[in-house]
């Protein structure tokens, strides 16, 4: 009987551990996304570290000098008709307005790229002496338009802003079952210290299971799609779009991985920390 009663004790304290592992999981999960995918600094973040800016001024130059070509305006002419500093601040913007619902985006910089387009034709048609009639005049007018008609089709991304505010919807709610998971994770735990009957150490040995266990966890799935290289095979044209969105998906999945690597680390410290509390109450 006493040993029937001292394997239910056992068992209820391993059934709470695992209830106790399951909410710092799910602890550990909230936090790494509340630190991502609900950051807008992180987003601006991911875009400088994949050269996002410089990518897309080099694509957005490129086809407004494509765009031109039909109107016999050689190339050389408009490949720099846009700087990076004009693209940053209205990417930037444009991520604001993702991550706040009543912030409404507009271009900032339209007139300077119009007139930036319409001086480098005409600089062009005096170098090679044509003449400018209104015909020349409206063409130039036409195609300074259509720029500005590229640039935005590069700039905004439905379907980015679509994901920022879907998110966001989610921000308030993603923080209350984080505190509520820390909370049940602390409860727990003190179910756990009072049936080991205070001692410390014990407790100290169960966590180690418990942040060792969450940290595994953590770093199992993000590890199996970073070897099998999925991140690699995404369908995007845009080599700025797919450099940006790779950098911000593996950072994404790499942050998993680190947070579970310090949970291990804490639960190897609780493990060592059990064994000297153990060692120094036993050796009195």
């Amino acid at each position: 009987m006493k040993n029937r009663s001292h394997l239910v004790k056992i068992i209820s304290r391993f059934f709470i551990a695992f209830l106790s592992s399951v909410f710092l999981f799910a602890f550990l999960i909230l936090l790494t996304l509340r630190l991502t995918l609900f950051s807008e600094n992180y987003i601006a973040k991911q875009a400088a570290k994949a050269d996002y800016y410089s990518e897309l001024t080099k694509e957005i130059n490129r086809q407004i000098e494509n765009s031109a070509l039909g109107s016999n305006i050689p190339e050389g002419v408009l490949n720099r008709s846009v700087r990076k500093e004009l693209v940053k601040t209205d990417v930037d913007a444009y991520f604001e307005a993702m991550y706040n619902t009543g912030t409404k985006y507009s271009i900032s910089n339209e007139k300077e790229i119009h007139d930036a387009v319409s001086k480098a034709i005409k600089e062009y048609m005096s170098e090679k002496n044509i003449e400018i009639t209104p015909e020349s005049e409206k063409a130039v007018t036409s195609l300074s338009d259509n720029a500005i008609t590229v640039y935005k089709g590069y700039i905004e991304l439905p379907f980015l802003v679509s994901y920022g505010r879907k998110v966001m919807n989610y921000k308030s709610k993603l923080v209350i079952f984080m505190v509520i998971c820390g909370v049940l994770w602390a409860l727990l735990s003190f179910a756990l210290y009072s049936s080991l009957r205070g001692y410390f150490h014990r407790l100290l040995r169960y966590w180690s299971y418990i942040w060792t266990g969450s940290g595994l966890m953590m770093i199992v799935v993000p590890t199996i799609i970073l070897m099998q290289g999925f991140l690699k095979k995404l369908g995007i044209q845009s080599k700025a779009m797919y450099d940006f969105i790779q950098t911000y998906l593996s950072s994404f999945l790499w942050l998993f991985i680190i947070i579970g690597m310090i949970s291990i680390i804490v639960g190897i410290f609780c493990s060592v920390l059990s064994e000297v509390k153990r060692k120094r109450l036993f050796s009195v």
